[in-house]
């Protein structure tokens, strides 16, 4: 790839490199008029939002800013800010001036005196992660850079442990030596050696004990190293209102840009278009942002772009570098509305959410234009909410939408959606010689006398038309170009091609236009169907031409604005007529695509239907319009074998819903191959007009009609044929490859083939020219719910030598095939020849619904399942198999609210005729959209992690055509971590969870409350993978019916051939291998089933298996030991008891009382476990007046751990508890039989218990004192060998308590920093509750900071706020 930077050797009207401007007449129109540059254009740029500093985007060619605004549609940098404190009162007592609040994340925030505003204001408090709202791009840059720092910092760390390992070692080895001296030294003093020897034992015994907590240290430093993964800063947000210059106070924000606290240098932000004030965050991520405040201040959008696509999109349309640039954009006077609407938490895929809310921004803003140069796959175009706002977007609120036809060509129908949509104006990908040279350096192919010359073509990625119902492209545009990129991707432009970038060429062409046509009539605006037919009436054909994927071919702005100027005003100009199939569920083309189509009845009724525009009840001049309505129209078809009337007489025909007439296609002499032909309705007395609605038809003719047994070959344009093979099912064919040009074939498949063999090898190679690389794109068939994408053959083949290619795919009987080839010609354009065979196969097992098939299923209450395979076309190796390899569980939702949306971004605003007709109403006074947000709950019960991928299957892959406006849902686990988010269209990546309780915020959207509460029940499916568990396949019933049978000799069905007319029966059991633990009754586990394992991409069906409820089968005649009664408690045990419960409750109350009525107790009976439990609860937690609380806690736990003694008339003798543990307790059985045993046990149970709660307690409080008395350490060092002879704890808290009394007595008494650190990692592992873990984690983060460790403070700071994020208020 070649980046060409264009150079200015004569001038901005003749040289047009980077961004192509001469092929669209785009220089034409600047030389007749230099300000028919988009000045006085608005234009909306919907896609991934754009860098406001970018290069060649901060000014208009006329000095007015580039930007209109930058809005963050989708609502991923929303942050909550409806958490408010009020400033406090500055302390007078202090010596600082700066004022020091809590932020939202729990870290102190010292605010700047420039803007702090009053004492008793209001402020406004959020959280953002950095990582939430950068590019996925920049996210991965930083995760690497950051990385590379940790590791550098912590190599250091590591370095100066491993020089202390080296000088302890050093030592050590000294000790030693010295100790061998003093062996061999035969003089002194026997005792004063022994003494020496002692010391020196000591001195080594200590080294050694040192080394090993330093190598302890480093294995910990080890294990931090490999388990680095960086959660990335995160940021404080302050919001207040700012009332220095407006009375009403506009709200401004302050974010903690360096993640520290310190908002003393910070500059506080106000909304874009108010003070255009950019922001970039630090940390090397060189993001620019802007912000938005909505909804009185509960909303602050931080806006960043979600990729370099938007910022690209723009250049093309509008860049700016200065006057007579050849790098600018299209349109450099026009202005840009940059909506985001590619969401950052999907990977920057678009939602319904932000295409709708940056349609209603589009009108706000006034926008003249707007570009979406997005798409996904197409299911049935033209329905559902999105689509119809697009389409009130064009028809009601005035506004011209272009937008990209996709990228999956160049087979037929690989047209996506908003492309396959009627409202905007689809443009397809075109590429001319200049730019294949400039651009791409493309390699001229050879030929006898020199290069053979590059034509114009469309590239071979662009979609195709028709849609299912027989809409094709609109026109095509240049599809490359080199366009500014965001600065965070550390380059200033990149060349990018697709019609991603042919849309927003078009668009800036069309602002071109506008721009001329207003400045010359001094109008505001042109309608879009006025504007449309300019455009399209204009368009100039292409050298190779393709109306599939051009349209009416390359857009034109000079001629577009001749054809505005002369035709304006006249009748119809201004209104969009729509054509429409009736009896073809209102198709929009004719498209007869099947063999069985092409022998079916080729008459078919059009209506034709002007779409007047106007308010709720008609005005006057509105009711003229229609009446008055009337055009004498021309029917002209474009080809001889379309029949249709000549004439018909337009009226509005609003009663009768519309006019009608009839077309007839005589296809008998059609030669085989697809035709395309037009019906269009021309104005009889002003032809010149061109067609003012045109009815788009498409017949395919397959290529296999023309060849049978006697005459099996035919020839294919000059030197390409097709072949019917021997057995009259399978075909050869070949190809003449030429650079732009694609190649298709159509066959019509058996109507009982399954799936085909696709077969491509290179013929007639040119060592001069070759290799080659062959794009082979087959649709095995096209329905108007099944996207092409869903079912196609795609694969981009590198041709090489004696090298045959080998692909299958499913095909569907009795539908058309097509079999698309073209060269890639970016890097060499040489011709190729190549053969391709297609083989057709069947097993007869699968319904002919292809992708939709039923899945083969085992019911909870059958143990197999039944299906056959048969060898209808041909001899078949049948080799099956069958594996269950996920489970999915269906989750209702547990809870909904619906809520207004929001107030500033969620109301569609009334139509352009409303508005005329009642120019009272304001924005604000349109239409509503509804919020639902449901919550679903669901528990993983699995002791090793899951794998998970949530969504909704009802709703699943509907976005354009969704019956909603939006879907997106986030998955949260019990701490409230977000672990991913989702959407409509796109499955998310399966999510690794382990045991715990988990949460799914769904969220949608529809203007109707109605709509929402109808749909509130709907079920989550939540698809959990595990390890594959194989179900077997046998060729008996009786078999297969008592799978768990292992020992009758049973064999399963193997390779085997079917010949031809074969059959055979299948059987597949349920899986006889155990089931996950996890896996609970309803569940249904989803594998599949494959007949031959080798091509299992082919011969596959889903198999299903309902989980059944769960054995609880029992030996009938199982007899067990009675159980002992417990022995009833004396009156006096009673009352006693009822003593201590009433002492329970004066322990908050009343001190004083307390301790005298235990006193009173401890007399009545001192070994009583009850008593003294209450009394070690009173010494943990009761409020104690003494200065030095933390001596105080010890001695009164103290206290405590001497009256449980024997010795002081307690009830616990340590030396029998601990002989009676350390002896072979009794088992189950033992006690059932021996009820003295029993008790004797539970006896036992209670004073341990009670004996470790104390301990634990005596060295939990000892721990605590002896931090901030070193004085103490001995006294814990007491504590602690006493507590770890009892030191088996059940309880969490007890397991948590202990880690950290071990913890600390070895940093404080032991000074074994490596060891502490150790306990509470170890620890930590096994904490699931939050507040658990929160603890040992700020425990780390002392030792950390006494390591003086920044760098693991910081990343342990950022790990904590992502994991136990603050709760929303909302």
């Amino acid at each position: 790839m070649v980046f060409a930077t264009a150079t200015s050797t004569d001038s901005a009207f003749t040289i047009s490199r980077s961004i192509p401007k001469e092929e669209t007449k785009v220089l034409d129109l600047w030389k007749q008029n230099p300000k028919a540059d988009g000045r006085g254009v608005k234009v909306a740029i919907l896609d991934t939002g754009c860098d406001l500093a970018a290069a060649g985007l901060q000014t208009t060619s006329e000095g007015l800013p580039k930007y209109l605004d930058f809005l963050d549609c989708t609502g991923d940098g929303d942050i909550d800010t409806t958490s408010v404190v009020t400033v406090p009162e500055l302390n007078t007592t202090s010596t600082s001036t700066s004022i020091v609040i809590k932020g939202k994340s729990g870290r102190d925030l010292t605010l700047g005196e420039s803007w702090v505003p009053a004492a008793g204001s209001e402020l406004r408090l959020g959280t953002i992660r950095l990582y939430d709202v950068i590019p996925r791009s920049v996210r991965s840059r930083l995760l690497r850079e950051r990385k590379t720092i940790f590791e550098d910092e912590h190599h250091r760390l590591m370095a100066q442990v491993q020089q202390n390992l080296d000088e302890l070692q050093s030592q050590i080895d000294s000790c030693a030596s010295a100790s061998n001296t003093d062996k061999d030294d035969k003089d002194g003093d026997d005792k004063e050696k022994e003494k020496k020897k002692t010391d020196q034992d000591e001195e080594k015994k200590r080294l050694i004990l040192r080394r090993t907590d330093n190598d302890v240290l480093m294995g910990q430093y080890q294990t931090m190293l490999e388990s680095y993964d960086d959660a990335g800063p995160y940021m404080d947000v302050v919001m207040f209102k700012d009332n220095k210059t407006d009375s009403d106070g506009e709200y401004m924000a302050v974010i903690d840009l360096t993640a520290d606290g310190n908002l003393t240098e910070s500059i506080p932000f106000a909304p874009f278009a108010k003070s255009r004030q950019l922001g970039e965050f630090g940390f090397g991520s060189a993001v620019t942002f802007c912000i938005q405040v909505y909804d009185e201040g509960k909303t602050l959008s931080i806006v960043t772009d979600a990729g370099s696509h938007g910022t690209h999109v723009a250049g093309i349309t509008a860049a700016n570098f200065g006057a007579d640039d050849p790098k600018n954009g299209v349109a450099p006077g026009a202005q840009i509305l940059a909506c985001k609407i590619g969401d950052g938490r999907i990977g920057s895929a678009e939602t319904g959410t932000g295409l709708v809310r940056a349609l209603i921004a589009s009108k706000k803003y006034n926008c003249d234009l707007i570009n979406l140069s997005y798409g996904e796959p197409s299911w049935q175009p033209d329905s559902g909410r999105v689509s119809e706002v697009f389409a009130d977007a064009t028809r009601k609120w005035g506004m011209t939408v272009f937008t990209s036809a996709g990228n999956d060509g160049p087979a037929l129908s690989s047209l996506g959606s908003p492309g396959a949509l009627s409202s905007p104006i689809t443009v397809g990908a075109y590429v001319s010689k200049d730019m294949m040279i400039d651009q791409y350096s493309t390699l001229k192919a050879p030929i006898e006398d020199g290069e053979q010359d590059l034509r114009d073509t469309s590239y071979y990625f662009s979609s195709r038309g028709p849609t299912p119902d027989g809409l094709l492209p609109d026109l095509c545009a240049p599809g490359g170009a080199i366009s500014p990129i965001p600065r965070h991707l550390l380059q200033g432009k990149a060349q990018y091609h697709g019609t991603s970038m042919s849309s927003p060429n078009a668009c800036g062409v069309a602002a071109c236009v506008l721009s001329a046509v207003k400045q010359k009539l001094g109008v505001d605006h042109i309608s879009p169907a006025e504007l449309r037919k300019g455009l399209l009436n204009t368009a100039a054909s292409v050298d190779i031409s393709d109306p599939f994927a051009q349209g009416a071919g390359l857009i034109s702005a000079t001629a577009a604005v001749d054809y505005i100027l002369e035709h304006r005003g006249k009748l119809c100009q201004d209104l969009t007529v729509d054509v429409m199939l009736p009896n073809r569920n209102n198709a929009r083309g004719l498209y007869i695509r099947d063999k069985l189509e092409l022998a079916g009845p080729m008459t078919f009724d059009v209506k034709v239907l002007p779409r007047f525009q106007h308010a709720s009840v008609r005005t006057d001049e509105e009711m003229d319009e229609v009446l008055s309505f009337e055009l004498d129209l021309d029917l002209t078809p474009s080809k001889s074998w379309v029949k249709c009337p000549e004439r018909m007489s337009l009226l509005s025909a609003i009663e009768r819903n519309g006019q009608a007439f009839s077309v007839r296609l005589d296809v008998e002499d059609l030669p085989p191959g697809v035709h395309y032909a037009t019906v269009d309705g021309i104005d009889s007395n002003d032809r010149a007009r061109g067609p003012l609605f045109s009815l788009p038809v498409t017949v395919i003719k397959p290529h296999s009609s023309v060849v049978d047994a006697n005459n099996p070959t035919t020839t294919v344009n000059d030197n390409e044929t097709i072949t019917l093979k021997d057995n009259g099912i399978d075909f050869i064919m070949s190809y003449s490859l030429e650079a732009g040009a694609p190649s298709r074939r159509f066959l019509d498949v058996p109507s009982t083939a399954e799936f085909a063999t696709i077969k491509i090898k290179s013929s007639a190679p040119n060592h001069l020219t070759s290799p080659h690389r062959v794009l082979i794109h087959a649709i095995p068939f096209v329905r108007g719910d099944l996207p092409n994408t869903q079912t196609q053959l795609k694969k981009l083949v590198q041709m090489t030598e004696g090298i045959e290619k080998e692909f299958h795919m499913k095909v569907k009987g009795g539908s058309t095939l097509e079999v698309c080839l073209q060269l890639l010609w970016l890097a060499n354009a040489s011709s190729a020849s190549v053969v391709v065979e297609v083989e057709y196969h069947s097993f007869s097992t699968r319904a002919p619904t292809l992708v939709t098939s039923q899945p083969l299923a085992i019911s909870a209450g059958r143990e197999f399942a039944r299906f056959g395979a048969s060898a209808n076309l041909r001899s078949e190796k049948l080799n099956p198999s069958a594996t269950l390899d996920s489970v999915r569980r269906t989750i209702r939702p547990s809870s909904y609210d619906i809520q207004s949306g929001s107030g500033d971004r969620d109301i569609m605003p009334p139509s352009d005729s409303e508005l005329k007709a009642n120019p009272e109403l304001k924005a604000s006074d349109g239409t509503e959209i509804y919020n639902m947000f449901l919550k679903y709950e669901f528990e993983i019960d699995s002791e090793k992690s899951i794998k998970v991928t949530p969504f909704i299957p009802s709703l699943f892959n509907q976005l354009y055509d969704s019956p909603l406006d939006s879907q997106i849902w986030e998955l949260y686990d019990s701490n409230s971590q977000l672990l991913e988010c989702g959407s409509a269209i796109h499955h998310a990546d399966a999510v690794s969870i382990g045991k715990g309780k988990y949460s799914i915020n769904f969220h949608t959207r529809h203007p109707s409350r109605q709509v929402l509460e109808q749909v509130k029940d709907v079920p989550f499916e939540l698809v959990m993978s595990t390890d594959a568990l194989e179900c077997k396949v046998y060729s008996e019933m009786a078999k297969a019916s008592t799978p768990a049978v292992t020992d009758d000799g049973r064999k399963e069905v193997g390779v085997m051939v079917l010949r031809k007319g074969d059959f055979q029966d299948l059987y597949v059991a349920r899986p006889t291998g155990d089931l996950p633990k996890w896996v609970k009754p309803g569940d249904v586990m989803t594998g599949k089933v494959s007949l031959d394992k080798s091509r299992s991409g082919v011969t596959s069906m889903q198999l299903t298996y309902q989980v059944p409820p769960k054995s609880e089968v029992k030996k009938l005649n199982e007899n067990k030991l009675p159980k002992d009664k417990e022995d009833e408690k004396s009156l006096d045990e009673t009352v006693f008891d009822s003593k201590v419960s009433y002492l329970s409750k004066t322990r908050s109350k009343n001190a004083t009382t307390y301790r005298e009525l235990s006193e009173t107790l401890l007399k009545e009976n001192s070994t009583s476990i009850s008593l003294l439990s209450e009394l070690l609860l009173f010494a943990k937690e009761a409020k104690l007046e003494s200065d030095s609380k933390d001596a105080e806690r010890v001695k009164e736990i103290q206290k405590v751990r001497d009256l449980l003694s024997v010795s002081n008339g307690g009830p616990i003798d340590e030396s029998a508890l601990a002989q009676y543990f350390g002896l072979a307790l009794p088992t189950e059985d033992e006690l059932q039989e021996d009820k003295d045993a029993a008790k004797l046990k539970k006896k036992m149970d209670e004073q341990e218990k009670l004996l470790q709660a104390t301990l634990l307690a005596l060295a939990d409080a000892t721990a605590t004192l002896a931090i901030s008395d070193s004085s103490r350490a001995s006294d814990l060092d007491i504590s602690v060998k006493e507590l770890k002879k009892w030191p088996s704890f059940s309880d969490a808290k007890d397991k948590l308590t202990y880690s950290l009394t071990l913890s600390r007595h070895l940093r404080v008494c032991k000074e074994n920093i490596g060891a502490a650190i150790k306990i509470l990692m170890d620890a930590r592992k096994d904490q699931t509750a939050s507040d658990s873990y929160k603890q040992l984690t700020k425990e780390m983060l002392l030792i950390y900071k006494i390591l003086d460790a920044h760098h693991l403070i910081e990343d342990t700071k950022n790990t904590l706020y992502k994991k136990f994020p603050p709760k929303s208020t909302k």
